[in-house]
């Protein structure tokens, strides 16, 4: 006999999308192949786990979704009404992942309701962010640890923007990220765990800027990012959702354990005047200002 929901299943498991079922209880009840692709956790992974408990989401301002507000699949679960929101969600492999979040009640065999996570198209800023990284890998500008661009490409588009600063007045900001005690990383877990923390953070970091954004490895644990016509009412909230986001990715480790890093930022708008020697030593200089101040903290300009 004809069996329509193994039918649509089957059909739900084809689609780019990820799509999961939730149970009454908030346990997931069916994943596919997207969810599976989007947050490298399979279907064994997750099954019959709580959704908050697996990826404990964060907001786009990067507060606990399941706490922080009212968490949208309980408010489905108990309003039966559509809700829509972007999030990010940490991927299997510890780094955060933006994604939008679209929960629908459906019935099904008993009461029952789908979740429908969208991947972002290649429309979508990120992609573009992403799409700019792949670029520069032809041309030699990238770190090949990381996939972010290099220092020389940093220094390139620094010195493009500082003109664009003089001549026509368009602002920028830069932000320089340091890595909080990560020598203890490397001491205590080994270079390779080092380097891993490093690409999960680079990750996290790549999903948090918008396209016209560019962020990259200035050396060692290191990292500079440029942000692009931001005014300076704008620069501490954004930096510090930046903050929030990287100290909330997990790195998972071999025995279910869990290792995760923060970052002192220091971050500035550019002047007129500035030359990149005195922008950067000012950036950094605020960088060292955060870990004076006890670490895992933003300082503004």
């Amino acid at each position: 006999m004809f069996n329509s929901i193994d039918f649509y299943r089957e059909i739900l498991d084809n689609l780019y999308d990820g799509i999961f079922f939730v149970n009454p209880e908030g346990l997931i009840s069916y994943w596919n192949n997207g969810a599976a692709n989007l947050t490298g956790y399979l279907a064994e992974d997750v099954m019959d786990r709580n959704y908050c408990e697996v990826f404990k989401p964060l907001d786009k301002h990067g507060n606990n979704l399941c706490t922080y507000s009212e968490c949208p699949m309980q408010r489905v679960l108990t309003t039966v009404k559509l809700s829509e929101v972007e999030a990010y969600i940490r991927h299997k492999e510890g780094h955060l992942v933006p994604i939008s979040i679209r929960i629908a009640p459906v019935r099904e065999v008993d009461r029952q309701f789908v979740v429908a996570v969208e991947i972002f198209s290649n429309k979508s800023p990120r992609y573009a962010l992403r799409q700019k990284l792949e670029e520069l890998q032809d041309m030699a500008l990238f770190d090949t640890l990381t996939g972010l661009a290099n220092r020389r490409f940093l220094e390139m588009n620094l010195a493009t923007r500082l003109e664009e600063l003089r001549r026509y007045d368009l602002s920028f900001a830069i932000m320089f990220i340091d890595v909080d005690k990560f020598k203890n990383i490397n001491d205590l877990w080994g270079h390779q765990t080092g380097d891993q923390m490093l690409k999960m953070i680079s990750n996290t970091m790549i999903n948090s800027l918008r396209s016209c954004d560019i962020i990259g490895r200035w050396g060692g644990e290191e990292f500079v990012a440029l942000l692009i016509n931001i005014n300076k009412e704008d620069l501490f909230p954004v930096v510090d959702r930046f903050r929030r986001l990287v100290s909330n990715s997990l790195l998972p480790m071999e025995g279910g354990e869990s290792i995760n890093v923060t970052v002192s930022i220091g971050a500035t708008t550019a002047c007129k005047g500035d030359n990149m020697d005195v922008l950067m030593e000012r950036a950094d200089r605020l960088m060292y200002e955060s870990k004076k101040r006890g670490r895992n903290l933003v300082t503004v300009a």
